[in-house]
């Protein structure tokens, strides 16, 4: 072991002990690390090591310190709180970062052990192992790095790729960065989502409040199927080649059905044991029309469409809420158990699944695309209306063809490595599944239809095989019967009333100061305004705002990031710009304070 390495290693298992744990034997036995990742150490022109991988240059062959120095000057990295590097060669860049900003955080990203030790047995790198924050991801997987640099706030870190350092792993990185395309893609979908309907959601939270009073939370069933297979039961096309077993799976397994799969299991003779309805528009409300089951519980969530909460069902319990307002009720009343929301039904369902406590989980439907491009499954709500509307000038088959072909279409692979149509949009429910299925290696997801979209961590799973289990309706039912409320209705209506005065106490608060804001930045707006006095009131009145506790609130019907950019398009006065900001903060407070007093 030469010198230079074995100062590395000492400050390694100083700053990061566990770190060489992780790393095989082999790794850990080899003693020219440069070799063993097929590297080849050069002299550049200014007399220090360069490297090539396979021929490729990972450095400069004439200055690679310049080259590293130039690379981390960049306006991004400068502004960052973090800066990830995605592959580093031999390290200058990271060594680069290190001296020229230390209180900065760095993030090392290295798929292959390798390569980290052969940076450790070229140059000095104790100045990047001490960096007052350093993060070293090797070997880590992809979810890992976008899991930890989404903690570290994905807004404030800059990222160094440079494609020669990611030849020796390009699966890797280029799965990485696919990683994060659809993780910008998600936050922007998010953003659109939210302008479109955050005045709904509001509306209908609005309306459904105060059957926080009278409905029992799903907290009471967490872990309560422990040990017991769940499937769920989503509403692709592919749900019709299962519909006929679809029952003796209902014997099988603790049935969770999305609302818009419920006609489904209804026609196949039996009723699910739990329905997931989540979705606050109204034609989503539709498909539970005509229906009832009084054998099935309802899972519903605040804003969702009004209407849902005079389902004909056994019961209907709340998860927590997903928005603002419900979390601040919650607050006072007890949380009711929260879900995680990938965009669609189907993930808030396979969440209850495992909020149950089942660790196998079936999938029925779950295709996440067009098998065969089919759009919906047999006497699914949406075909009916497409045959219903049908006409000479809109024929059913133009309903179709937009479901097909509205959402940036293209084609990958199912279970069976045959290709099937998918959309962006459906694109981001499957991540949402994998990334899920990563987080929980514990709970093993199956899909008993393979025609649909292939989504790593999910394995293909034979119908007749998961007929073969043993029937556990009557574990079911003991379950059911046993399970106890443990809410004091009398309290939670207290408490319901105490979190309504409280709402309207803060934002009415709220109102003030921002109302206040605006007459000064419209008073400073004049020639003769003492503006320094002014930004000390302004000052004071932001801190005020955003200590309130109802300050979350008005971030429903706030503009996203992309609609305030274009409000304050062309503006350079920071006083227009701050009462641009205010005036929209204080329209949001009005449309809380208008929605809450009509209660």
């Amino acid at each position: 072991m030469n010198s230079l390495l074995n100062k590395n290693l000492e400050c390694l298992k100083e700053r990061f002990p566990q770190l060489l744990s992780t790393f095989s034997d082999a790794v850990l036995n080899c003693t020219n690390y440069a070799a063993a990742a097929s590297i080849e150490i050069i002299e550049s022109r200014s007399g220090v090591p360069s490297a090539l991988f396979n021929g490729l240059a990972l450095h400069s062959k004439y200055n690679p310190v310049q080259e590293a120095e130039r690379l981390i000057a960049t306006d991004e990295i400068k502004t960052k709180s973090t800066c990830c590097f995605f592959g580093f060669g031999l390290g200058y860049a990271p060594l680069a970062f290190a001296a020229a900003y230390p209180e900065k955080t760095l993030v090392l990203v290295e798929p292959n052990p390798l390569f980290f030790m052969t940076a450790l047995e070229v140059l000095d790198f104790t100045p990047v192992l001490m960096q007052n924050k350093c993060i070293l991801l090797i070997g880590a997987s992809a979810h890992t790095v976008w899991t930890v640099t989404e903690k570290l706030d994905i807004e404030e870190c800059a990222f160094c790729n440079v494609k020669s350092q990611q030849a020796h792993d390009e699966n890797f990185f280029s799965s990485l960065k696919e990683l994060f395309e659809r993780n910008r893609k998600k936050d922007e979908i998010n953003e659109r989502t939210l302008e479109k309907f955050g005045t709904l959601w509001l509306k209908n939270m609005c309306c459904n409040l105060p059957n926080v009073k009278e409905l029992e939370g799903i907290c009471c069933l967490k872990d309560a199927y422990a040990g017991l297979p769940a499937c769920v039961i989503a509403a692709g096309p592919s749900l019709d080649s299962v519909l006929p077993v679809l029952g003796e799976i209902n014997r099988r397994c603790v049935t969770v059905c999305v609302d818009t799969a419920l006609k489904s299991c209804l026609k196949a003779g039996f009723q699910p044991d739990f329905v997931v309805a989540v979705d606050p528009q109204y034609w989503n409300v539709r498909h539970l029309d005509g229906l009832e089951a009084p054998e099935t519980v309802l899972v519903a969530e605040l804003a969702t469409y009004p209407s849902v909460f005079h389902f004909p069902c056994k019961e209907i319990m709340l998860c927590s809420s997903m928005y603002p307002l419900g979390k601040y009720i919650e607050k006072f009343t007890g949380e009711k158990g929260e879900l995680g929301a990938g965009g669609s039904v189907a993930t808030t369902a396979w969440d209850f699944a495992r909020f149950l406590g089942c660790t196998d989980i079936y999938t029925a439907g779950l295709d996440l695309g067009f098998p065969d491009n089919k759009t919906h499954f047999k006497g699914s709500t949406f075909e009916e209306r497409s045959h219903r509307l049908s006409g000479r000038l809109h024929p059913a088959e133009t309903d179709s063809f937009n479901a097909l072909y509205g959402a940036y279409p293209f084609y990958k692979t199912d279970y069976n490595g045959k290709p099937v149509l998918t959309d962006s949009r459906m694109s981001l429910y499957a991540w949402w599944f994998e990334s899920k299925c990563a987080a929980y290696p514990q709970i093993r997801t199956y899909t008993l239809t393979p025609q649909g979209l292939k989504i790593p961590g999910i394995i293909p799973y034979s119908t007749e095989k998961l007929l073969l289990l043993s029937d556990i309706s009557s574990t079911k039912t003991n379950i059911v019967e046993s399970k106890t409320s443990t809410e004091d209705k009398q309290l939670q209506k207290q408490m319901y009333e105490k979190a309504l005065d409280s709402v309207v106490k803060n934002l009415s608060s709220m109102l003030y100061n921002a109302q206040r804001a605006v007459e000064l930045c419209r008073k400073g707006l004049s020639p003769s305004s003492n503006t320094a006095s002014l930004l000390k009131q302004l000052d004071e009145l932001d801190k005020k705002i955003a200590s309130n506790e109802a300050a979350e609130l008005a971030s429903l019907v706030f503009p996203g990031k992309t609609k305030l950019e274009k409000l304050l398009a062309g503006e350079s006065n920071p006083l227009k710009t701050s009462l641009i900001v205010y005036q929209e903060v204080e329209k949001s407070i009005k449309k809380h304070l208008e929605a809450v007093k009509g209660l």
